[in-house]
């Protein structure tokens, strides 16, 4: 009597690297023989990430368009609120530093002026 033999089918090669050939894992974010990057590691969407980017942005302005731009530059749509959050907190905080510059600058501009006329007076008499 003859035995029904399996079918074969054929099984799919496990993914490699592209720069060594080594075998790697599809969730790996690098090669784990050769180090090489195989694909973006997703940013950190945490609360303490979250704070640690708000205030970036509010206490040094221009620092916080870096973070901004990379989080809205990711796919999921919670990276780009974080980036977003970013961009309006860096634009409210650099609108607000200047408005406060513009205003030193000015109140020096005033004493300066107040000192340079009675300057001038003591002069003339």
């Amino acid at each position: 009597m003859a035995q029904a033999s399996s079918p074969s089918f054929p099984t799919e090669a496990p993914p490699t690297c592209l720069y060594c050939r080594g075998n790697i894992v599809l969730a790996d974010y690098f090669c784990p023989h050769c180090g090489k990057k195989l694909r973006e590691k997703p940013l950190a969407t945490n609360l303490a990430r979250q704070i640690y980017i708000y205030l970036l942005s509010l206490l040094l302005p221009p620092l916080g368009l870096w973070p901004a731009i990379k989080y809205l530059r990711q796919q999921d749509e919670k990276s780009k609120k974080i980036g977003l959050a970013a961009l309006v907190l860096t634009i409210i905080s650099l609108l607000a530093a200047i408005w406060l510059s513009m205003g030193f600058i000015n109140s020096l501009n005033q004493k300066f002026s107040n000192q340079f006329t009675d300057y001038q007076e003591i002069l003339n008499y």
